[in-house]
């Protein structure tokens, strides 16, 4: 039960990350530069956050280095995807593909790789999340109206790296895994610290290089984000999101891959549209209530 407790934190992680992010994206205008930023700020913050929760004492080992390295490079691509995707189509369709992936890679990385069993309950959960995230990305689709024709080589594009984004969110959630199985594994704030100093590490490398390469452009973009309300609103979704994070891998000790993650996409559905709805005060149609309504039934599923 407490590793349900957990998760259901979690949950809440990243309904909050999804709160700070959306603020962060209605003042800022998203290009590759403020998106590079924000992941220094945030996965820097996160660092200290876990440094200072950790005591300033943190542990070592070959293996644990090895995961941390691969889970701070896939996300950048998590987050410079992102805004290429969004910039060629519709912001529904990618989340679904990202909703998707980070449901159904560690779905099957539990199955297949890790001989997890899996019940009739926790199958018709799966089909029954996958089926209610298409139909609410579809809903949030026919609401945005009319949108500007992509050429045919945009669209193409665009569907190549919703394909990406897919698998890339998915393997956040292997590796997360991957690591916490594995022999001489470091303890979860550990861990945590490393692996967001080796995102904050690269992400300013390829910052520099941006400022290198587009020069005056890039220092402009640069000065938008480099203020104290945007640079606190990064720190508050890094505090959410590797919040997230820690709780997940605390979690996968004791949570079958294939029924931690399916529980982490249907809770944060729900609890991100309750945010939208009273928080930001969007207006739902009933479509996408009885998509975050069936989500929220798909999920109870995986407790039998």
């Amino acid at each position: 039960m407490g590793a349900y407790v957990i998760i259901l934190l979690a949950v809440f992680a990243f309904a909050g990350q999804f709160a700070f992010t959306k603020l962060y994206e209605g003042s800022v205008r998203q290009t590759t530069v403020t998106a590079t930023v924000m992941l220094v700020v945030t996965s820097g913050f996160g660092a200290l956050l876990y440094l200072f929760i950790g005591g300033f004492s943190v542990s070592f080992s070959g293996i644990s280095m090895l995961w941390a390295t691969l889970f701070a490079l896939i996300m950048i691509p998590y987050y410079i995807v992102g805004i290429k995707v969004l910039s060629l189509g519709s912001l529904a369709i990618y989340g679904m593909f990202m909703m998707l992936g980070g449901m159904l890679v560690p779905f099957f990385y539990g199955v297949w790789f890790l001989k997890e069993t899996i019940s009739p309950f926790q199958i018709a959960g799966t089909a029954l999340l996958t089926f209610f995230i298409v139909l609410e990305a579809f809903c949030q689709l026919n609401a945005e109206g009319e949108r500007k024709e992509n050429s045919k080589n945009n669209k193409a594009l665009f569907i190549i790296l919703c394909v990406v984004i897919f698998f890339v969110n998915g393997f956040t959630g292997v590796f997360a895994k991957a690591h916490q199985i594995s022999t001489g594994a470091i303890d979860e704030t550990s861990f945590t610290v490393i692996s967001c100093a080796l995102t904050a590490a690269f992400s300013l490398v390829m910052l520099c290089g941006q400022l290198i390469g587009r020069k005056g452009k890039a220092y402009s973009e640069l000065k938008t984000v480099l203020k104290p309300q945007k640079l606190l609103i990064m720190a508050l979704i890094g505090a959410a999101a590797y919040t997230g994070n820690f709780l997940h891998l605390i979690a996968a000790n004791d949570v079958p891959a294939s029924v931690q993650f399916p529980l982490v996409s249907g809770g944060v559905i729900v609890l991100s549209a309750v945010v939208s709805a009273f928080v930001f005060k969007e207006k739902l149609t009933k479509n996408e209530w009885i998509s975050v309504g069936g989500a929220f039934l798909s999920t109870v599923l995986f407790a039998f």
